[in-house]
């Protein structure tokens, strides 16, 4: 007779699933629909062998007209909570002026959410600005603070009531690094004095919208998300390897947190990769036993060390985005269930870890790498949008029924 390990949760944990606006809704024009569509982006996917209608956004998962189908999902699978954004964009699509009509749909969505009794977590920018921010060269600009501060003033105002917990901004590193310095996201920069103007002008944006949404709701718990990635040295021993993990933690993980110091209040990360330090060009070798559909080694015992080392701040922690490309869904059940071991162990050793946020709800588009990386719980149907569940949606919807995990 087999024995089960049981792992029990805290009362009160959240479970639920992460979404982005402009990855799941669809017939959005902003800045990143324009680039998907700019001869230089066709021209470079066609270079790279690649199909660019795979790589335009178009209706998405069409989740603006499915939004009730979509929480009906996340309920039927046992979550208490649901993270979702807005989209600056749609409210906001001229300069000083707001669309009735888009607030009016966004509170019908936020209705919906709490009839089916969910802890909201809203994201105000998930890298995606309006054309109007745009052509005034966007985060480059210190304007452009002042134009998403006075967007952060009007969403509090008009749905600062359902919200349990506020993102500012997602991961903001990753636009700054990629959009200016990579060139892969948009505007396609490769400038690095461009990415610190960036990167400061998105503190003064973070910093401003915490001052906001304080004022208020002053017991508001407010944060951004950060992808907070494990690096280790491959030679312990080795002082160079430990230089550079140093090197990029610093970068990496802690550059954009040590810039906000006090303007934040709850730690929510998202952790997808980990990293094992060389000493030698290009200085990433992973050992990759087991890697997912984008070839991004799956290593379950990082967020383990992640979590125990964002403990230093002293504040509560909650995973916000977890997940993998599994077309096959083949991992994705012991994905969850091996990440969600390591976060128990660290809450037993202390660490105070309040939610897991799974990547994703739905298949959707994934950025750069279009809609061939499949993340979804459920797997979507863009021709008829239909909605299926994976297999694994039944081991995670035990472990949210019963807030625990049994192996």
């Amino acid at each position: 007779m087999s024995v089960k390990n049981i792992y029990e949760f805290p009362e009160g944990f959240l479970w639920g699933t992460s979404t982005s606006a402009y990855q799941i809704e669809g017939g959005i024009s902003n800045d990143w629909s324009e680039w998907e569509k700019s001869e230089k982006r066709i021209n470079e996917l066609k270079k790279q062998g690649k199909n660019p209608s795979d790589f335009i956004s178009g209706q998405a998962c069409d989740s603006y007209h499915l939004y009730k189908k979509d929480f009906e999902l996340a309920k039927n699978m046992n979550t208490n909570a649901i993270r979702f954004g807005i989209e600056w964009a749609r409210v906001q699509p001229k300069k000083g002026e707001w669309d009735e009509k888009e607030l009016e749909h966004y509170r019908n969505v936020f209705r919906e959410a709490k009839r089916h009794g969910f802890d909201i977590v809203l994201t105000l920018w998930h890298w995606t600005s309006p054309l109007w921010v745009t052509y005034e060269n966007g985060w480059e600009n210190k304007e452009t603070v002042k134009y998403y501060l006075a967007y952060v003033e009007k969403m509090v105002n008009e749905f600062g009531h359902f919200v349990d917990y506020w993102i500012t901004l997602n991961e903001p590193m990753v636009p700054v690094s990629n959009g200016y310095l990579k060139g892969t996201f948009p505007p396609g920069e490769k400038c690095m004095f461009k990415a610190r103007r960036v990167m400061n002008n998105l503190v003064r944006a973070n910093n401003g919208a915490y001052e906001i949404i304080h004022q208020h709701y002053p017991d508001a718990m407010v944060s951004i998300t950060v992808l907070w990635s494990y690096y280790e040295p491959a030679n312990k021993f080795n002082f160079i390897d430990l230089f550079l993990v140093k090197i990029f933690n610093f970068f990496a993980n802690q550059l954009f947190f040590n810039k906000i110091k006090k303007h934040f209040d709850f730690v929510a990360f998202d952790y997808y990769f980990h990293n094992r330090v060389v000493a030698y060009p290009p200085f990433i070798k992973n050992l990759n036993r087991k890697t997912n559909d984008l070839g991004w080694e799956i290593f379950p015992e990082g967020i383990y060390s992640v979590i125990k080392s964002l403990s230093i701040f002293k504040k509560p922690i909650i995973v916000m985005e977890n997940g993998l490309a599994d077309k096959q869904d083949k991992y994705r059940a012991s994905f969850i269930v091996d990440h969600l071991l390591y976060i128990h162990k660290a809450i037993e050793e202390g660490a105070d870890v309040r939610g897991y946020f799974h990547w994703s709800l739905l298949d959707n588009f994934e950025w750069a790498h279009g809609y061939a990386p499949k993340f979804g719980l459920y797997e979507v149907d863009y021709k008829t949008m239909e909605r299926k569940p994976r297999k694994s949606v039944e081991v995670y919807s035990a472990i949210c029924r019963d807030n625990r995990i049994e192996v």
